[in-house]
């Protein structure tokens, strides 16, 4: 995948914002599948303070995700968790802590356990401004807005969902 280059972290309410969706689509992919990769990414988002918490809460919805899409099933299967940002609110801004709501919507499928499906949340991200830049000191996720599907739309089947969702690539960044 294309890479931007990174984004110089700004103390400003759009500088939270980025941050904060950031955040989330850090976890993107098969992050939550991969224990030493989602470390990694929880220590680099989140604050000194709320790093062990966050390490150890991340830890815990990985082994539960990985028994829930068979992960580990045989044949390995395929198995699809992307999510994208579509809209956001500044809750509370100040120069060294902001909070932000991102308005989301998640797909998450396994061809062992779950037919994919959509999840629409609301993912409230607490930030500090530390060293130099936005990190994360608490994430509070719940469901919604869920807006409806048509009526008249059909859907596809699972097979050929996860036929077709795998060859799309993932955008490494959304950006407000």
């Amino acid at each position: 995948p294309i890479r931007p280059r990174a984004a110089r972290q700004e103390r400003t309410p759009a500088g939270a914002v980025r941050a904060a969706v950031r955040s989330i689509t850090a976890f993107d992919g098969d992050v939550l599948l991969e224990p030493v990769r989602l470390r990694a990414v929880v220590s680099r988002i989140a604050s000194r303070a709320a790093r062990p918490q966050l390490i150890a809460s991340f830890s815990e919805a990985s082994a539960q995700t990985r028994l829930k899409l068979g992960a580990d099933s045989v044949p390995k299967p395929v198995i699809v968790l992307r999510s994208a940002p579509i809209g956001y609110r500044v809750e509370r801004f100040m120069p060294n802590e902001a909070t932000v709501s991102v308005w989301y919507v998640g797909i998450v499928g396994s061809g062992a356990t779950v037919q994919p499906q959509q999840s629409w949340r609301t993912q409230l991200v607490e930030l500090v401004w530390e060293s130099g830049m936005w990190k994360v000191r608490a994430f509070a996720s719940s469901r919604g807005p869920t807006p409806p599907l048509s009526n008249s739309d059909p859907t596809d089947e699972p097979g050929d969902l996860f036929a077709a969702i795998p060859s799309f690539e993932e955008f490494d960044r959304a950006e407000p």
